[in-house]
């Protein structure tokens, strides 16, 4: 197996080691992991909610692939929140960095997180929904400067509604168009396996999201746990194999210096 979406205590909300997380994987006998703590400007653009201390997560990283690169392939990853007013900076903060896998992933809308209640205060969940996926079309229509889309549908996590089902035909219009964009511009999708531990099905975003992402002809796509702790990081994965080769998945995407390369799912057994 891989995991292409591990956090570390390089991001503020995460409590487990690199250098842990390598012996866990070692342990559970995977092939392959990307690192890829948070980088998440302030909405202001003037200071960070999520920040990152490249030079010593660099350090570490070098360190711990010193240890443990001959027993797991190791990927230096990032995940970027992209906020479509703050593109420009974002484009500068990445310019001079080095990694393998840059993860971009959308946590604010119209300069609100999406985590609190405010965004959600007044709208009706259609309203709510509709204009989170019209910034996540903003952002990767307009940047380019990252590999695969986190979690396309993490609004259910936090929705303050009693349904948070995203069903694909109500809002086909928008979804399609993320996922042509992502096709055109040769990205990835990004399957990740965190949506049972948020009660929203097996994997985000889901079954009928990443089934339309194949008809329409997507074919790049990273997995990931994005485990925040040692317990969320230990997931069986066998499982997602499944649902992801019914979707109609025959490889699983890995990244080396931000060039693609596939990965024959029936390997990952």
């Amino acid at each position: 197996m891989i995991d292409y979406h591990i956090h570390t205590k390089f991001s503020k909300d995460a409590r487990q080691t690199m250098d842990g997380v390598c012996k866990q994987a070692i342990d559970m006998g995977l092939k392959e992991i990307c690192i890829t703590d948070h980088w998440d400007m302030n909405p202001s653009g003037k200071s960070f909610d999520f920040d990152l201390n490249y030079d010593e997560y660099s350090k570490e990283y070098n360190r711990c692939k010193k240890l443990y690169g001959d027993k797991i392939n190791m990927r230096k990853g990032l995940e970027i929140g992209l906020q479509s007013h703050l593109l420009d900076e974002i484009e500068k903060l990445l310019r001079d960095k080095d990694f393998d896998f840059i993860l971009g992933s959308i946590h604010y809308v119209n300069k609100i997180d999406l985590f609190g209640k405010q965004f959600y205060k007044n709208k009706s969940k259609k309203d709510a929904f509709t204009e989170y996926l019209n910034e996540v079309y903003r952002c990767i229509s307009r940047f380019d400067n990252f590999d695969s889309l986190g979690h396309l549908d993490v609004i259910r996590r936090y929705c303050r509604y009693d349904d948070k089902d995203l069903k694909l035909n109500d809002y086909s219009d928008t979804i399609n168009k993320i996922l042509k964009t992502l096709i055109r511009k040769n990205k990835s999708l990004e399957a990740n396996i965190a949506a049972g531990r948020f009660g929203i099905g097996n994997i985000q975003p889901s079954e009928e999201i990443l089934k339309q992402y194949v008809k329409l002809g997507g074919k790049k796509l990273t997995l990931g746990s994005d485990a925040h702790t040692s317990e969320q990081f230990a997931i069986e994965r066998g499982k997602y194999i499944n649902i992801l080769s019914e979707c109609g998945f025959t490889h699983i995407t890995g990244y080396k210096n931000r060039q693609p390369y596939f990965i024959p799912i029936d390997e990952l057994e």
